[in-house]
């Protein structure tokens, strides 16, 4: 029904393609171009648990977000505070209540928020650690985002 409407909306001139773009773009995540443990869980979170269809854009890291959803950026809605990492934020905003991704949450926390002090937990160090070194063997983001999606898919079936 959706698509007839669109399709005589256009026939008749009622929509212009910038309301076609702007539906698209709603799927579209927008954050900084450095890439970090806690933007890739939060990608990651997107895109399995609120957005299946989310594709994601980099912005130089500090430069205003005109375009998507910004998230993990000062300026976006979905960022870090003192107590709280972006994915916890993310994960209260949206209901999740899964009891795999509480306990990456954890580990997220633990990482992100308890950066200088010592880790609750060890699996806190071998995760980030795993992490880090996609991170850096990443030839780019995309290819960045897509080993951490699998890996944090691979998380959650253990």
């Amino acid at each position: 029904m959706k698509k007839l409407l669109i399709s005589i909306s256009l026939v008749f001139g009622l929509l212009s393609p910038a309301y076609l773009l702007a539906e698209d773009a709603s799927h579209l995540y927008s954050t900084g171009s450095i890439l970090e443990f806690d933007r890739c869980a939060s990608a990651w979170l997107i895109k399995r648990f609120i957005d299946p269809k989310a594709e994601f854009k980099f912005f130089p890291d500090g430069e205003f977000i005109k375009e998507g959803i910004a998230f993990d950026t000062p300026d976006a809605g979905l960022f870090r505070t003192h107590s709280r990492a972006t994915f916890e934020v993310i994960m209260e905003k949206y209901g999740i209540k899964d009891r795999k991704i509480a306990q990456l949450a954890e580990y997220i926390h633990d990482i992100e928020i308890n950066f200088w002090g010592k880790k609750q937990n060890q699996e806190s160090l071998k995760i980030d650690t795993e992490i880090n070194q996609i991170i850096r063997s990443a030839k780019n983001n995309a290819e960045c985002l897509k080993k951490c999606f699998l890996y944090f898919d691979h998380f959650l079936k253990n």
